[in-house]
């Protein structure tokens, strides 16, 4: 036989009733019922901050965990990920590879060059994924 959530004590009323009568003790009473109980008070408070320093730490690097988790299965989404992150001079050198091999590509970077602004990062990320997506190098940057 199950029971329905509704039956038996209702532990939220419990445990708001209980602190309600710790929020209504005074300090010197709170202090003399702890030492009766527990020991040290300072002592208590100390284990407790530390109880509660791990648990944030352990909570935040759950988080972290997380987040580089999602992290890298955005990075794995990304086309060509590799070859965006690699450094820029190494991406505009295999830009300039495919340049010097392709009219309309080196067209454009120079219509870039004649405006004085030269293809920006973005741009040549662009690009990069763009010849990625259709083959014609591999997410390292090496031509197939």
């Amino acid at each position: 036989m199950t029971r329905k959530p509704t039956e038996g004590p209702d532990l939220f009323l419990l445990a708001n009733a209980l602190v309600d009568d710790l929020m209504a003790l005074s300090d010197d009473d709170l202090l003399r019922e702890v030492r009766e109980d527990e020991g040290d008070p300072e002592r208590l408070a100390t284990e407790m901050r530390e109880q509660l320093q791990a648990r944030v730490v352990r909570e935040n690097k759950a988080r972290l965990v997380n987040a580089r988790s999602a992290l890298n299965i955005a990075r794995a989404a990304r086309a060509g990920a590799n070859v965006i992150s690699l450094p820029l001079t190494q991406k505009q050198q295999i830009l300039s590879k495919f340049a010097a091999a392709d009219g309309r590509l080196r067209e454009r970077l120079t219509m870039a060059a004649r405006k004085g602004e030269g293809a920006t990062e973005r741009e040549i990320d662009d690009i990069l994924k763009d010849l990625v997506d259709l083959g014609a190098i591999d997410d390292e940057g090496n031509p197939h």
